[in-house]
């Protein structure tokens, strides 16, 4: 955050940056320097609940600059206007890369500053892709998820078929799975299965598997993972392609083939 204080401002050398929300102020340092006739105020608030990260609930919080004065402390609300958009390869408010909470700052009534702050939505986020010669592993941890209930991975064709399911049982939010690449390459030779990966969290709710805590506008550019080929038995091989979409969900085409006669 980047300020500029009104000229009837007293040159000062610190400052703080407050969040208000109702009766609650979050302080964040901020530094002061006296440029020209006005007062320039500058801060950096790292958001999570780190000791050095500022910690916000969900909500709307006003944005406040506060100077010290001989008789206490002066508060200036700050001006601004909507963030305009922008085109390039990644978005202005991306995620928390590890809480997965959002904070968005905007502009409310008679241009004044907020930042909006939101939970993070119910994900389950792709650690790592593994593949070997005879198997491929998937590992990954929740994200805004609460209670579980019989979790499971559950690979849903692309058109007609029954799900193929992998139970998994989280450790402090984490998992690993061994992908069943013969259940998967249920197609004639020749013939590419897409599956839609899930994690079902309760009989009655699941939330997508794939890559969401980043900046970028289309992962399908960036997070690219090439094809390889896993055995899966005797003269059984399966072209396995795990890949995003574009809206960072994680989905897996397989191509069922058979080695050359001898």
């Amino acid at each position: 955050m980047h300020a500029l204080l009104p000229t009837s401002a007293v040159a000062v050398e610190q400052a703080t940056l407050l969040f208000i929300q109702n009766s609650k102020v979050v302080v964040c340092p901020a530094s002061a320097e006296t440029i020209g006739d006005r007062i320039s105020v500058t801060a950096r608030a790292a958001f999570g609940t780190g000791p050095d990260e500022i910690s916000l609930g969900k909500g709307i919080w006003s944005v406040v600059v506060a100077v010290p004065e001989a008789t206490g402390e002066r508060r200036f609300a700050l001006q601004t206007t909507e963030p305009a958009d922008h085109d390039g390869p990644t978005v202005q408010n991306p995620p928390h890369p590890v809480s997965g909470w959002r904070f968005e700052p905007g502009c409310g009534t008679q241009g004044l500053a907020h930042l909006t702050v939101k939970a993070a939505k119910a994900r389950a986020e792709v650690l790592r892709l593994a593949t070997g010669p005879t198997e491929a592993r998937i590992s990954g941890r929740l994200v805004g998820v609460g209670s579980l209930q019989d979790p499971m991975i559950v690979f849903t064709p692309r058109g007609d078929g029954a799900d193929v399911m992998v139970p998994i049982a989280p450790v402090n939010g984490q998992f690993e799975f061994t992908v069943p690449v013969a259940e998967l390459a249920v197609g004639p030779p020749g013939a590419e299965v897409i599956w839609e990966a899930w994690v079902r969290t309760s009989p009655t709710r699941m939330v997508r598997l794939g890559r969401f805590l980043h900046d970028l506008r289309d992962p399908r550019t960036v997070l690219r993972v090439s094809r390889t080929t896993v055995t899966i038995e005797d003269r059984r091989f399966v072209g396995y392609r795990p890949y995003y979409t574009k809206a960072g969900n994680l989905a897996v085409a397989c191509l069922h083939f058979t080695g050359a006669s001898t």
